[in-house]
């Protein structure tokens, strides 16, 4: 017999696989679109050509020959590709594991986050907002070789298990999820206001507890361990301390990452959102800036919209989350945001707390039109018009 909490599961896991089917399908018939028909094409070439866009390449570098010194494979964190280094070793393909190994972290992310909204809403509101995080347009990526599905299910697996009072398990999965992304590290911050939560806000048992300090330090700990491999492995520290931005790439993330744009930034956030706002009215930027900055628009009205719903440890990794992705500007000659909506959608107690704030009386017709975004994006993906 299958109980009620079991039934309720299946319709996110259903929607999870409806959508995994359909992207696989929807990147077919993008690819054959773009190359001319279906003359010459194996199956196999059908099955793993429409894959290779953008950051795809650079995890596939990885998993085929490791990390490497002077490459430009050093900006992206090492769990993601490691372990699919592992499963492609068993199936005999690069691209093979990174595609599994996304796929089964993004089914586990389903069923964690249906249960992480259920601590504090009913079925109902918790579908809604897994529904959501599904369809959303940016949350393609969770399908697709990168490093979203694996990220998404280590920090809601940490607030899962942090809201339980499993601290050390939290801890360790902040850890490992800063080894997924540099955005891990923030996982710290609502660690520690769960623990203030458990102390019953009595500052000297906050302090005075050795739980505060070691989960507290384990996010850090996790990128700290990233940074030290690069440094011991493949030579890719060299301090610069003539500049915050020479420092942050320097050393936290690449002094390769200039490669892919010698306009990165890191800036203060309202600086950042400026120099956007000018890029954008001199007209000159490539289009899919507009539709970076509409989705991005739409998810800031979600997160104002649910956060008097939000506990204040998930408000606190929002706002961190947020902060971190619109100080990040990518310049002015084509896109000054380019991936914002993806970078956003990190922070995804924004779901649960749309789900709250606005009870959707025809949420399939909703989720529909989010589909049909979310498969435009991915064939402009496929085809290499638009970052997703």
């Amino acid at each position: 017999m299958i109980n009620r909490n079991e039934a309720n599961e299946r319709a996110p896991v259903l929607l999870w696989a409806a959508l995994r089917v359909l992207t696989f399908i929807t990147m077919i018939l993008a690819y054959v679109y773009e190359t001319g028909g279906w003359a010459d094409k194996s199956l196999k070439i059908l099955l793993t050509e429409p894959w290779f866009s953008y950051d795809t390449y650079y995890y596939f570098r990885i998993v085929a020959a490791g990390y490497q010194v002077g490459e430009l494979t050093s900006i992206y964190h090492p769990l993601y590709p490691w372990l699919s280094t592992l499963v492609a070793a068993v199936v005999q393909s690069p691209i093979a594991g990174l595609v599994i190994v996304s796929s089964l972290a993004g089914l586990g992310l389903t069923i964690v986050f249906y249960r992480f909204a259920r601590l504090d809403v009913d079925h109902t509101s918790a579908w809604t907002a897994t529904a959501l995080l599904l369809c959303w347009p940016a949350s393609v990526a969770i399908f697709l070789p990168y490093t979203e599905a694996l990220f998404l299910f280590l920090t809601v697996s940490c607030l899962l298990a942090a809201r339980k009072r499993q601290f050390l398990l939290a801890g360790s999965l902040g850890a490992l999820a800063a080894l997924t992304r540099q955005q891990g590290v923030l996982i710290a911050l609502p660690l520690l206001w769960e623990l203030w939560e458990a102390s019953e806000h009595k500052l000297q048992r906050f302090l005075l507890n050795w739980r505060t300090w070691v989960v507290g330090a384990l996010p850090p700990a996790g990128f700290a361990f990233w940074i030290l491999y690069r440094a011991i492995a493949i030579s890719d520290v060299n301090p610069n301390f003539s500049s915050p931005q020479r420092f942050i790439y320097s050393v936290l993330v690449s002094p390769h990452a200039f490669r892919i744009s010698s306009e990165l930034e890191f800036l203060p956030p309202w600086v950042a959102v400026w120099r956007a706002f000018s890029a954008y009215s001199s007209g000159r930027i490539h289009w899919s800036a507009y539709g970076d900055a509409f989705l991005a628009a739409v998810f800031l009205s979600m997160l104002v919209l649910g956060w008097r719903y939000l506990r204040t440890s998930y408000k606190l990794y929002c706002l961190a989350v947020v902060l971190i992705a619109i100080s990040f500007h990518t310049g002015v000659s084509a896109n000054p945001y380019h991936a914002l909506p993806r970078h956003l959608t990190l922070a995804f107690p924004v779901f649960l707390g749309m789900a709250q704030a606005y009870r959707f009386t025809r949420l399939w017709f909703i989720l529909g039109v989010l589909l049909l975004c979310q498969m435009l994006v991915l064939c402009c993906y496929v085809w290499q018009t638009w970052v997703p």
